[in-house]
């Protein structure tokens, strides 16, 4: 093998890669060794076809993909071992520039890590705001329990109120016609969650079980159905049954029946404390962004495009992954808000921008600083989840991928940073 670098704007470089016929050769055959037991050719037994007889098969380039990927990885990697300075933040982008007899030739275009200059980050004032919790907040989480804690009597012979919730039959028309999506039987209603179009709720408000009513609404300009938006449509309702939440007399059986306490005194002081350590940790939470966002802030770094985008695409690709939670796809979701994928990247790109270039100044901070994660540091932190599953530390290991492995080294390392930056800084 050999190879060429050439130092392209800012932080980019291109890396062209010769890899000899004989190397060419060699991954071909491992891949066919590797490969070979999942071709099935007439005459032979599956995973003893000869490499020749497969290819003329299934043609030549059979294995091409596979030991192109086995040649590059190998080639790449003895690369980077034999350049320790060059430090690549992304996967390389690849092409073929040559491909016979001779070999291959291959050029990978990559970043590599930008410079960071480190602003202060020692010596700082950072002001650390913890408040306690109030009488009314306490008073507030006490009426959420009573809320989770209510029940739903009958209300059937009284007419619908605001707060009910109402059983309804619709059927939705635009221009006299049903159109897809706009009816349903059985729909349970909270009127005043506001969960419809505006004002179709308070036409509920005052019908009785079995009445029948035309409800009058217009879908709004940003609805999300086009061919529905601004439109002026009739609901016909059936109102089929009347709900009434009924919460409990929050008092000393209260606070017996939702918590370990035997009196509601008690159970406030205890919800008191919660609220309190809660408190306490976000107002540290804070402290460590504050003092991040400053460090970052007065460091100076060109954060490279290529970059960015890969933390929008990382961006889009949980948002995706969120939304499949809940039956929606993106499309329809970005659809929704009046938006599109790309809209939605030119919207987060500052944010990403900003992203990345904490990442790269705190690794900057942890490679300055000599920090680093020992085994000890990291096995007392398996056996802590070990524990938590109530696993064997041995057995426990065995689960983990090296994804999973570096997600705890990264967790055990910023612990180390926030130490040093907070013994290092001022806390008001």
């Amino acid at each position: 093998m050999s190879y060429k670098i050439t130092k392209k704007e800012k932080n980019n470089y291109e890396v062209e890669i010769t890899i000899s016929a004989e190397e060419w050769e060699n991954a071909v055959e491992a891949t066919y060794q590797a490969d070979k037991n999942r071709f099935s050719v007439q005459g032979f037994r599956k995973g003893k076809a000869p490499r020749k007889v497969i290819e003329k098969n299934y043609g030549e380039m059979v294995f091409f993909d596979g030991a192109f990927e086995r040649a590059f990885s190998e080639e790449y990697g003895k690369f980077l071992d034999e350049n320790k300075d060059f430090e690549p933040i992304v996967q390389p982008d690849v092409k073929i520039d040559k491909f016979g007899k001779e070999g291959l030739v291959v050029t990978a275009s990559v970043a590599g890590v930008p410079e960071v200059k480190l602003g202060a980050y020692t010596g700082l004032t950072v002001k650390k705001e913890c408040k306690k919790a109030t009488k009314k907040e306490v008073e507030d989480e006490l009426k959420m329990v009573a809320e989770r804690s209510a029940r739903f009597v009958d209300a059937s012979d009284d007419e619908a109120k605001m707060g009910d919730f109402a059983t309804i039959d619709f059927v939705g028309m635009v221009d006299g016609e049903i159109f897809e999506g706009g009816s349903a039987t059985n729909y349970r209603l909270e009127l005043g969650s506001k969960s419809f179009i505006d004002t179709f709720e308070d036409q509920i408000v005052g019908m009785k079980v079995g009445d029948n009513k035309d409800v009058n609404v217009t879908f709004p300009a940003n609805y999300g159905a086009e061919n529905l938006q601004n439109k002026p449509a009739v609901f016909k309702v059936t109102l089929e049954k009347i709900e009434r939440k009924q919460l409990p007399e929050i008092n000393d059986a209260f606070a017996s029946n939702v918590s370990e306490f035997e009196t509601l005194e008690d159970y406030k002081k205890d919800i008191e404390k919660r609220m309190n350590i809660k408190k306490e940790q976000e107002a540290e939470r804070k402290l460590e962004n504050d003092l991040i966002e400053k460090i970052v802030d007065a460091s100076e770094v060109e954060v490279p495009e290529i970059l960015i985008e890969r933390q929008l695409d990382m961006f889009i690709k949980d948002l995706e992954a969120r939304l499949s939670y809940q039956g929606l796809k993106l499309d329809e979701y970005l659809g929704y808000l009046g938006t599109d994928v790309q809209k939605l990247r030119e919207e987060r790109k500052e944010q990403a921008k900003q992203s990345c270039k904490t990442r790269l100044v705190l690794e900057e901070l942890i490679k300055k600083e000599n920090l680093y994660v020992t085994d000890e540091e990291l096995n007392a932190k398996l056996q802590e989840m070990a524990d938590l599953y109530k696993k064997d530390l041995e057995e426990y290991k065995k689960t983990l991928d090296n994804n999973t492995i570096a997600y705890f080294e990264n967790d055990i390392l910023m612990k180390k940073l926030l130490d040093f930056l907070k013994a290092n800084n001022t806390i008001a």
